[in-house]
């Protein structure tokens, strides 16, 4: 594959991709038949755009700005790549399985492997690229979908000037102490490893006909989400001493407000919050294949920069099946493949999920406003623990039938602003996403022809639902769905 910029394709119209901004910056496969570009035309979605194409005007850019849009990477390597990260951990940490006991140390391990990579996405975050340091994108993503007056959706695609994709609004009680004065958004930003990546480019070698058979990441495949919240220290001081970035979306106040009719985008400022790292570790994670860890920044902790303050929230390798029929989610054994680090910040016990389970503070692992099938209701303050790292992942499988909370409707609402009905915790319904599964077992429907697991990865999931409605497919058409 190899990489050609807007100039490139703003001279040679036979590659049959228009440039819509002379500031668009992308990286994209040369190899797209004419054929396929001929056949959608009409859809007119570039699968490899890098942006949803809007653009703050020049004059209104943020001071310290480096003059650039951040690109994307989709020069995936073309050879499987071979991992350097040991199965089980440096120096077999946990060579017979993750445990209570080891996860600590296996964590630090992880950050440590990552950190000439990805502490520049925390601690510079306006001058770091993916191609710079050899992390990927994924595909069908980026471009932005159009509102009935023809105009760009702000709320879609990947906005321009960190390539981020847009979260939930999480409500002021979300958080107790100390509680936010508002609500806010998180927007985050997705990257592959070359590991990971080397599988997406089997997946992606046609943009137009996916194969799904190829959608199995290899061991040592490496996913990092970097969070940041529209909140500014002042707000919520939690937030002192953390990296700004900045984004071009709708303010949450402007989403927030039904007077406002057509949401426009804005150069809104965020500060990080949040990293999620998942590893593809079957050694240290036999039963799921995966560990999930995420942090979180900590103002007090020590270290000279943020990526040192971006300490763990814990790790995940398993739901925990055996407490999957129990309404509060856990016995008198308590867990033992979620493992909560003692020294993180106390805020984040807020936010855990169901259970105790992991769930990273921007997460929305739990909810508000919910009415379950038997008609219990939690409304006001009244929290539901609703979720996990793992739990939500394991509904990664084509077509996307079944919600990344377990609930019977596959749409999700704002968190609290609409009633979101759930199974009841506990019930048969409820446990379908909270057992062990393996990559290649698809939560719903297994041994049906035409659904595919998609091995606990939610990007590629939504990414494939797109391709397919941009081949002309409405059978299972998505509605813009928040990052989670």
């Amino acid at each position: 594959m190899k990489t050609i910029n807007s100039e490139y394709l703003s001279t040679h119209s036979s590659s049959k991709i228009r440039t819509r901004n002379p500031w668009r910056i992308r990286s994209i496969s040369v190899v797209v038949s004419l054929l396929v570009w001929s056949t959608i035309a009409s859809a007119q979605l570039d699968p490899y755009a890098a942006n949803n194409t809007l653009y703050p005007p020049a004059g209104e850019l943020p001071n310290g700005w480096n003059g650039g849009f951040r690109s994307s990477n989709y020069d995936y390597p073309t050879k499987p790549v071979k991992s350097s990260w040991l199965p089980g951990g440096p120096a077999g940490i946990a060579k017979a399985g993750l445990t209570l006991d080891s996860a600590s140390a296996y964590v630090d391990a992880v950050k440590k492997f990552i950190q000439d990579d990805i502490k520049g996405l925390v601690n510079t975050p306006l001058k770091w690229s993916p191609e710079q340091v050899g992390w990927f994108d994924m595909p069908w993503g980026a471009h932005g979908s159009n509102l009935p007056n023809g105009k760009i959706n702000p709320e879609s695609g990947r906005e321009a000037l960190l390539g981020s994709y847009t979260g939930q609004i999480l409500q002021p009680n979300t958080f107790k102490s100390p509680q936010p004065p508002v609500a806010f958004q998180n927007h985050a930003v997705i990257y592959y490893n070359d590991v990971a990546a080397s599988m997406l480019g089997k997946v992606w070698k046609d943009p137009f006909v996916p194969d799904l058979s190829a959608a199995q990441f290899p061991e040592g495949s490496i996913v990092v989400k970097v969070e940041a919240a529209t909140l500014t220290p002042k707000q919520w001081p939690l937030l002192e001493g953390s990296t700004v970035s900045y984004v071009y979306r709708p303010t949450t106040a402007s989403l927030l407000d039904p007077k406002q009719k057509e949401k426009k985008a804005e150069i809104v400022p965020m500060y990080f919050s949040q990293m999620a790292v998942k590893i593809k570790d079957s050694v240290a994670s036999p039963e799921t294949g995966w560990v999930f860890i995420a942090f979180t920044y900590d103002k007090n902790a020590s270290g000279d920069t943020v990526w040192d303050k971006a300490v763990p929230v814990g790790a995940m390798w398993g739901n925990d099946p055996e407490y999957a029929r129990i309404p509060k989610g856990v016995g008198d054994k308590g867990l033992q493949q979620t493992w909560i680090s003692p020294t993180a910040p106390e805020f984040i016990h807020q936010t855990l999920g169901w259970g105790g389970r992991l769930a990273g503070p921007m997460d929305v692992g739990r909810r508000h406003n919910v009415v379950t099938m038997s008609g219990k209701r939690y409304q006001g303050d009244a929290e539901f623990p609703a979720s996990s790292c793992i739990s939500c992942h394991s509904a990664a499988q084509f077509p996307f039938v079944a919600n990344l909370y377990p609930s019977p409707n596959l749409i999700f609402p704002e968190d609290g602003l609409a009633q979101f009905l759930f199974y009841d915790p506990g019930s048969v319904q409820w446990a379908k996403w909270f057992q062990n599964r393996p990559g290649n077992v698809a939560m719903t429907g297994q041994g049906r022809e035409g659904i595919y697991p998609i091995d606990y990865d939610m990007l590629l999931t939504f990414a494939l639902g797109t391709a397919d409605a941009a081949a002309g497919s409405d059978t299972f058409l998505q509605h813009r769905l928040p990052g989670h």
